[in-house]
């Protein structure tokens, strides 16, 4: 994945106060289907998967591309973040 030193994995992070299970998993799917959306136009950009923690009612979304690809998947899901994060995949 990607070359040493170039970042191309990122973390889309919402603080969601009142958030249940279901509507994390709704706005997942959300993101899940812009992402392939976009990716079907030739938009490098693929979901790898969130989180929902329920003690701190966040959404955390990972994504490979960039982070300007991970602001059109959320601008086309109609949904917003509060972190853009750069990060690291460890297998």
């Amino acid at each position: 994945r990607g070359r040493p030193g170039v970042v191309n994995a990122f973390i889309a992070e919402r603080f969601w106060p009142g958030a249940n299970e279901a509507q994390a998993r709704a706005a997942m799917e959300l993101i899940r289907a812009a992402c392939e959306r976009l990716a079907a136009t030739g938009v490098p950009v693929r979901y790898l998967g969130g989180t929902f923690v329920l003690e701190d009612e966040a959404v955390s979304c990972r994504f490979e591309g960039t982070a300007q690809a991970v602001r059109a998947v959320h601008e086309l899901a109609g949904l917003t973040y509060d972190r853009l994060l750069s990060s690291i995949d460890v297998p």
